[in-house]
């Protein structure tokens, strides 16, 4: 439930006014407390609004979407879901007066972004920006991403930053946001590539590893993160299977190739962006901070009283 159905807080009271006049009722009937819509129902009934477009038009599509909020005047997620198929429906088709209907669409998507709900709040928001920054009203579009909150919409908040930047002729700026979302996926990718190999070995299903090991190498190499990143994908599989020759050549790989695990700032996929380097460091600091890690690493002590390894570490 929102927190202002729970009496908890309210909506920006200024929004009521005007969303009623929308709705062609008064405050007192909007704020009457209707009961929740399930996540089903508001499928059901988005579903409705959409499929009424192609077989009866629309102006019933527009009458069946406002009689439907007028009902469901405290679902949120409603209100959005038929303010997005009912922009969607102006954008693609030829419809006579079209602002009137927008503008109708705005006062819903406002209503939605002043909820308390803050997920819902900071979709209601996107759509906003999209809507003003297709107005070419750059600054509203930019004042609405910045109320943002951070809240599982990263991305989606990042993306539409670009488009604002794109839109209003700032194309380096751009391609910063694109390359920063573009890294930040690899990352994370195999991130949860890494963890995905280490519950295959903990099940001992080595063949499924060593398969999901060559595609993460994939991924290092077409998001240039380095050779060092796939030899530590290796390392994992040669370490798990006491395969201590290899993990020998391994880690000297790893060593040789130290400097190499941050590539993606020489990459020209991320030549945008504008990275923050405080210091440079040279071949042998990476070095020594590799050996240092291996070291410290119990699970390596397989190799570790081999007089290559040795050698190796001093």
């Amino acid at each position: 439930m929102n927190k202002w159905e729970n009496g908890i807080s309210y909506p920006d009271i200024m929004l009521l006014s005007p969303l009623a006049r929308v709705l062609k009722i008064d405050v007192n009937t909007l704020l009457a407390f209707n009961e929740k819509l399930t996540t089903a129902e508001v499928n059901k009934l988005g579903k409705e609004v959409s499929e009424m477009v192609s077989k009866e038009g629309h102006q019933k599509a527009f009458e069946r979407g406002s009689d439907l909020i007028r009902q469901y005047s405290s679902c949120d997620e409603l209100i959005l879901r038929i303010s997005s198929i009912l922009r969607l429906l102006l954008v693609t088709s030829r419809i006579e007066e079209k602002y009137k209907y927008e503008e109708k669409i705005i006062t819903w998507i406002q209503f939605v972004a002043a909820s308390s709900n803050e997920k819902t709040a900071s979709m209601a928001k996107i759509s906003l920006s999209a809507i003003y920054r297709e107005k070419k009203e750059y600054e509203k579009a930019r004042e609405i991403l910045d109320r943002i909150l951070e809240i599982g919409l990263g991305i989606d908040k990042k993306i539409q930053q670009a488009l604002l930047f794109e839109s209003s002729g700032k194309i380096e700026e751009a391609y910063d946001v694109y390359e920063e979302i573009l890294l930040n996926n690899a990352h994370e990718a195999l991130g949860a590539f890494s963890l995905i190999i280490s519950l295959l070995l903990k099940e001992n299903k080595f063949t499924e590893a060593e398969e999901c090991t060559g595609r993460a190498k994939k991924l290092v190499e077409v998001f240039d993160l380095g050779a060092y990143r796939k030899y530590t994908l290796d390392l994992s599989l040669a370490r798990e299977k006491q395969d201590k020759e290899k993990a020998i050549r391994v880690i000297t790989n790893m060593v040789n190739e130290a400097d190499s695990m941050n590539n993606f700032m020489k990459s020209k996929l991320y030549r945008h962006r504008k990275l923050k380097v405080t210091h440079s460091w040279s071949k042998d600091e990476y070095e020594r901070l590799v050996k240092q890690s291996i070291k410290k690493d119990k699970i390596l002590d397989l190799v570790k009283n081999d007089s290559r390894i040795k050698f190796l570490l001093k």
